[in-house]
């Protein structure tokens, strides 16, 4: 995938962009039915994501930083672990890896900059976490997040992901790391954070026109009240935060309920109709359920010889989700 960063761009920055593309949107569960049209056929996604055994597809992130355009290309693949029904916290193995360049990268062929993201729940607790590599400008990154532990803080706050799912506020909160639970994760996370007007359809420009039901939605006024002061409140002029998700596009497939492009928005003022784009995911070349993948592609990923330090970043991730270290 290719991310071209402006000419000059601090490393600082060009790291904080990546993370952003893929671990900014964190959601708060209210309890909801799904009482609007649209919020049915979200319903009838997540069902379906929530069956399905592998997910191999292409995908293109864009977002929009300080009216400036960034875009990056990779892949995602998903599969299902065996004896995991009923746990939608550990389901699946995933592994999602982009690729992007930056404005005067002079290794950019040898060594492309990238990020891979590995999660492969097991027994074997070396390999019971997820793993993040980042290659930017040379500068390589290597974290972990450990997953057994994870688990364990879970179930003992209560908030088992087994028989809890449905109450949990924690559990919805695993936003930050996004597929967590694989697609149907992330559809869970949309279907608790936004409702949703009847579709329209629509025919998705570029080489495969896939015919698509259209959903826009807006952040649920309860949740709305109590994340809005963690994004830091209104500005002087009345307007949402820099980065306040507060609407969402999603299409969905109109023959198989795949969410095919899902763009996040940020109104620009209670009663607006201006909104921006935050985040744009877009998953192409989709094969669900077709043959197995090897397993082997969800390995624990071989830490560069490079990369002095492996950081641990599970107690971080623990106290944002609120949870004793």
């Amino acid at each position: 995938m290719y991310v071209q960063f402006a000419a000059g761009e601090k490393q600082a920055d060009m790291k904080c962009r990546l993370k952003y593309c893929l671990f900014t949107f964190i959601t708060f569960y209210t309890a909801a039915a799904f009482p609007q049209d649209g919020d049915r056929f979200i319903a009838d996604s997540l069902k379906m994501l929530s069956a399905v055994r592998t997910v191999e597809c292409d995908l293109l992130i864009d977002t929009v930083a300080n009216s400036k355009e960034y875009s990056a290309r990779g892949s995602y693949q998903e599969q299902v672990l065996p004896n995991t029904a009923g746990n939608a916290f550990l389901r699946s193995m995933y592994r999602l890896e982009i690729y992007f360049s930056m404005a005067l990268s002079a290794a950019r062929d040898a060594d492309p900059n990238r990020m891979t993201l590995v999660c492969h729940p097991s027994e074997d607790r070396e390999k019971n976490r997820i793993e993040r590599y980042t290659s930017v400008e040379g500068v390589k990154t290597f974290s972990t997040i450990d997953l057994g532990k994870l688990e364990e803080k879970l179930r003992n706050a209560g908030h088992t992901a087994q028989n809890n799912t449905e109450n949990s506020m924690v559990f919805a909160q695993i936003s930050e790391v996004r597929y967590l639970g694989g697609l149907a994760g992330m559809m869970r996370q949309i279907a608790r954070t936004y409702e949703f007007d009847a579709p329209v359809q629509e025919i998705l420009p570029g080489e495969e026109k896939v015919p698509v039901l259209k959903l826009t939605g807006s952040i649920r006024h309860t949740l709305h009240k109590e994340l809005l002061p963690r994004f830091g409140g209104l500005n002087k002029k009345g307007q949402y935060p820099a980065g306040y998700p507060s609407d969402i596009e999603i299409s969905l497939g109109r023959h198989n309920d795949f969410p095919y492009k899902i763009r996040y928005l940020r109104r620009q003022a209670e009663g607006s109709d201006k909104k921006e784009l935050l985040l744009q995911e877009t998953f192409s070349n989709v094969k669900v359920n077709a043959a197995p993948i090897p397993v082997s592609v969800f390995d624990p990923l071989n830490v560069p010889a490079e990369v002095f330090q492996v950081k641990d970043e599970t107690e971080n991730f623990l106290r944002s989700l609120g949870l004793p270290q």
